[in-house]
């Protein structure tokens, strides 16, 4: 078995890789290969693109293994983002994400509010993605003094 997961996933999974050769024999940029990677990814593997494609039924079937928190591939992108490092490189993140919905990992929201926050992680602490579709971004509105909804917040989760 391979150390990195998402390496095995892209040479075992033949639709998968057939995607990458696609994406990357275009001369466009690494957030260009990205962007377009997040759109047939979701297509592709049937995950849901925004926070609005999650249906209701979804989170009532018997064999959700307990889980209600289902992510858009909106959500997951930002979180692993925010956590990323600037140099990593936007294919891969956009990888993970889609690996991450399709095996059930989901970022840890404590590890966000970490980076944020340090030790000082507020009560009831919210974090807002804001943005459409690849351009996720993570925010805290009690840093910016104003609600999500004037934020631009696609979605809110409320950790602590």
């Amino acid at each position: 078995m391979e150390k990195n997961p998402v390496a095995h996933w892209i040479n075992t999974d033949k639709k998968l890789n057939n995607l990458i050769v696609e994406i990357e024999s275009t001369d466009k940029t690494l957030t260009e290969k990205a962007e377009i990677a997040f759109e047939k990814l979701s297509e592709l593997y049937e995950i849901p693109r925004m926070p609005t494609d999650i249906e209701d039924e979804e989170l009532d079937e018997d064999d959700f293994d307990g889980v209600t928190d289902q992510r858009s591939l909106f959500e997951e992108h930002a979180l692993i983002k925010y956590l990323a490092d600037e140099y990593e490189d936007p294919r891969g993140m956009v990888l993970s994400a889609a690996f991450h919905l399709l095996n059930n990992y989901r970022v840890d929201l404590f590890q966000v509010a970490e980076k944020e926050f340090g030790k000082n992680i507020p009560e009831k602490c919210r974090i807002g993605i804001k943005g459409e579709g690849y351009n996720g971004e993570v925010v805290f509105p009690k840093n910016e003094t104003k609600s999500w909804t004037e934020l631009g917040c696609k979605i809110m989760k409320q950790i602590n």
